[in-house]
């Protein structure tokens, strides 16, 4: 907005034939030399007088125009709380699993929480044959390993058929597995036998040695089916 101030402007005089008079810049104070020009004054939202509009009783201030902003940008997401006991890579890693699937299984196979299982437990896994989840295979073996990494996190079933010793190994959070049902913990003393438990703790976390000592692993069917029967009977009972 702009607005009119009158200025005083000096001009010496001119001659007529277009020269300028001698010391016409020293004698410049003739009230002849004088002129008055209109200048421009750039003015600001402080000095800018409300007006009432026609048929309004509100004042109409200065129209302030906001900065032209892309409609198209949108505003950052809200960060994810940080952990500062994880670290940086501790916190990568929750994030990635909690994105992935099969999170239930998870803490089965966390080393400090209370649902882990222990090696040389008897586990089952019902995976996926095909990409269209049409039939599922089971698989029924001793755990002899796990492999803690991140969404790669692993682990290897040991079982004996006709006299073969047969390993699996299966992505925890692989989108093939279906299910993952323990069947009897190492420890457990749930049908213990003389205050001893059927499945005895191990002293190791990679029991890799019963590929050379096969004698040393648990009888698969006959603690499935000691598991099975006492399932049976709990449920007679109620």
């Amino acid at each position: 907005m702009f607005a009119n101030r009158l200025i005083i402007q000096r001009f010496p005089p001119v001659l007529p034939n277009g020269r300028l008079a001698k010391g016409s810049w020293v004698n410049s104070t003739n009230s002849s030399s004088l002129r008055i020009a209109p200048a421009r004054h750039v003015t600001t939202t402080s000095e800018v007088k409300t007006c009432l509009e026609p048929g309004s009783s509100s004042p109409r201030g200065p129209t302030i125009r906001s900065y032209p902003f892309s409609e198209a940008v949108t505003s950052s997401p809200t960060p994810i709380p940080y952990d500062q006991k994880l670290g940086l890579m501790g916190n990568v890693e929750k994030k990635l699993i909690s994105s992935c699937v099969n999170q239930e299984f998870h803490n089965l196979f966390r080393k400090n929480h209370p649902d882990s299982i222990r090696p040389l437990s008897v586990i089952k896994v019902e995976s996926y044959t095909n990409a269209a989840r049409t039939t599922t295979n089971v698989f029924t073996g001793i755990l002899m390993a796990v492999r803690r990494r991140g969404t790669e996190t692993s682990f290897r079933l040991r079982t004996i058929l006709e006299r073969v010793g047969v390993e699996m190994k299966f992505n925890v959070f692989s989108p093939v597995i279906k299910n993952i049902t323990v069947i009897k913990r190492a420890g457990d003393l749930t049908g213990a036998i003389n205050g001893k438990p059927v499945i005895r703790k191990p002293r190791r976390a990679k029991l890799f040695y019963l590929r050379d000592h096969p004698q040393k692993m648990p009888d698969i069917r006959k603690i499935s089916k000691a598991v099975i029967s006492a399932q049976n009977r709990d449920a007679i009972d109620q």
